[in-house]
């Protein structure tokens, strides 16, 4: 599970490596091996056309009940990561809002200088037509 979730939020969700491993509570070098073993598999059974099995471990889908109860010391496990997750989450939507502001700034300054540009060439036909 832990190599499917590395493809999910490196390939899927377009996060970098470090944002994903720190989501999954995990190290670095962890998560890349993860994520190059997943990805390993995928490109196996896709040219060889293998089947894939996503299997193990002890897990809940979002919005699912857990199978078993959790002891507490595993729900503030769970609550932290959570809590984790919210953060990294409103780091990535900031850093995106940040980059669109950026973007749209960009592309008023190329529309100015397009406009700039076309009022330029208007005056140099006039003069040129005054000249004649």
């Amino acid at each position: 599970m832990e190599e499917l979730e590395a493809v999910r939020l490196v390939d899927l969700l377009d996060l970098d490596q470090e944002e994903a491993a720190f989501y999954m509570g995990i190290s670095r070098k962890a998560f890349w091996n993860d994520l190059m073993n997943a990805r390993r598999k995928i490109a196996a059974a896709l040219v060889y056309g293998m089947g894939l099995r996503i299997e193990g471990g002890s897990f809940a889908l979002r919005g699912e009940e857990a199978s078993t109860i959790a002891e507490p010391r595993e729900h503030q496990k769970e609550m932290a990561l959570m809590e984790r997750e919210i953060a990294l989450l409103q780091s990535r939507l900031e850093h995106l809002s940040s980059r669109v502001a950026t973007l749209k700034e960009e592309e008023m300054n190329d529309c100015r200088t397009s406009n700039t540009m076309a009022n330029l060439r208007s005056v140099s036909k006039e003069a040129d037509q005054l000249d004649i």
